[in-house]
């Protein structure tokens, strides 16, 4: 998946991304990620996103060491989880930039807009844009009209239920 995404990339930038978004449930995914482009190129940030009722790698990250937490409901299920994976640990500890934790009426707004451009996304994959918007409006993300960023995707379309506004 990783060098397929470079491969499309380059051919579609001519050149690396600057930074890449990955959401983290336990973080096998975040990890493989991570640990691709720390080894391509430090210089490359990456920035993980998890759902604001489950933000184990948010907390982890916080202390310095693996935290479990109690999570709450989400229409991003992929992504609750309470503990990260001791095996991706040591990879996120080191090699996340950023990290972000999204409501899920971010996911589900940035939905109905990946929607529009024909992109087939559940909450889980949007919550990669809702992280980015959050970015952009702190003025952590680059500003350059060619900053290269690659999105990952963990999750197509589906039906879910989102939770009334508290």
């Amino acid at each position: 998946m990783l060098r397929e995404t470079d491969v499309q990339v380059r051919e579609a930038c001519g050149r690396d991304p600057d930074m890449c978004i990955v959401p983290v449930g336990v973080g096998s995914v975040a990890q493989a990620v991570v640990a691709h482009y720390c080894a391509r190129d430090p210089a490359i940030r990456s920035i993980t996103v998890e759902p604001e009722a489950a933000a184990c790698l948010m907390e982890s990250l916080h202390h310095g060491e693996i935290v479990p937490i109690s999570t709450g409901e989400t229409i991003m299920p992929g992504m609750n989880c309470g503990t990260v994976s001791s095996l991706a640990w040591p990879i996120l500890e080191h090699g996340v930039h950023t990290t972000v934790a999204v409501r899920d009426t971010d996911s589900h707004e940035c939905v109905g807009y990946l929607t529009t451009q024909s992109i087939n996304a559940g909450p889980c994959a949007a919550a990669t844009l809702a992280a980015a918007r959050l970015l952009r409006q702190a003025g952590m993300l680059g500003k350059e009209p060619d900053t290269v960023l690659v999105f990952f995707s963990t999750e197509g379309t589906r039906e879910y239920e989102l939770p009334p506004r508290t």
